[in-house]
């Protein structure tokens, strides 16, 4: 063979174990990092309900009878003390007048006793003068005096009768107001289940729901396994269920002291196998509305 023929293949044995070195030199690509799980800055998860402090508050009827005014709605803003709900009083009224009119009748009869008072003790006098210079027998003075006493017992039983008709007024007047429901304290109403003319009575149930006007709360359900990570004083991010991008923050103001079942859970076997203390949170706003679920992130102390 010429050598002409030899060297094309001689210079392309060589190219390609030029190529092989080359592709033997290089390292191998290496594989990618593993990434690390980010940490969360929670210490604890918990779901929630907003509630306000003390609760809401119903109003029932503590007497029968029948609703005559309404003079609030739902909806108003009422201060302690205003009128929710009116009942008729008529009846009411005519046993207050009947205590007053007793009471002005004992009053009557115990000032007409005193007006003795002073005649009989006069005439005792006399008489006990009378016996002891011997002009009268000792039998009068001692009738005199039975006689002034005698008065003054009816006295006494015309003061306990007097007092006893004063009780049966502030009786009387006591039932008339009973008989007007009125706001324990300031607030909202957001609920009234009766109307003018409707027959109530102590069993009804709640006429009015209020809302007060009060702090509001997150009563959040803190699982066994994160309440050692949780205490008095630390804050929490408040999300709601449906509006998770706009939280604030909570501070945990009370921790329960016993475990119980949860209340949040909608699956029936997870509350049952759930064991759950109560934790307080304190809103720093009422833009929440009472009931709303949410979920409470606690963040470590500092934070």
């Amino acid at each position: 063979m010429s050598k002409a023929l030899l060297s094309p293949l001689v210079l392309a044995t060589a190219v390609i174990a030029a190529l092989a070195l080359g592709a033997c030199g290089k390292s191998a690509p290496s594989a990618p990092a593993s990434t690390a799980a980010p940490v969360s800055k929670f210490v604890a998860i918990a779901r929630g309900r907003v509630d306000v402090q003390g609760g809401l508050v119903h109003v029932a009827a503590a007497r029968d009878g029948i609703v005559a005014e309404l003079p609030k709605a739902v909806g108003d803003d009422v201060k302690a003390g205003e009128a929710l709900v009116v009942l008729d009083t008529k009846q009411a009224r005519m046993a207050l007048d009947a205590a007053k009119a007793e009471l002005n009748a004992a009053t009557a009869q115990g000032a007409l006793l005193r007006a003795k008072q002073p005649a009989l003790k006069q005439r005792a006098a006399r008489v006990l003068e009378a016996a002891v210079a011997g002009a009268a027998t000792g039998q009068s003075a001692d009738d005199a005096k039975q006689a002034l006493s005698e008065l003054s017992a009816e006295i006494a039983v015309s003061d306990a009768n007097i007092e006893t008709a004063k009780q049966k007024v502030r009786q009387a007047e006591y039932e008339i107001d009973a008989r007007t429901l009125r706001a324990p304290m300031a607030g909202r109403i957001i609920v009234r289940s009766t109307h003018i003319g409707d027959v109530v009575s102590p069993s009804s149930g709640e006429l009015v729901e209020l809302l007060p006007d009060a702090t509001r709360i997150v009563r959040a359900e803190l699982n066994e396994g994160f309440v050692n990570k949780v205490s008095v004083g630390m804050n929490a991010e408040i999300s709601s269920e449906t509006d998770p991008g706009k939280p604030q923050t909570a501070k945990v103001v009370r921790i329960g002291e016993v475990f119980g079942p949860s209340k949040l859970n909608e699956s029936n076997q997870e509350a049952t196998d759930t064991r759950d203390v109560e934790c307080i949170l304190e809103l720093p706003n009422n833009d929440l509305k009472v009931g709303q679920r949410v979920q409470v992130r606690f963040l470590p102390n500092g934070k």
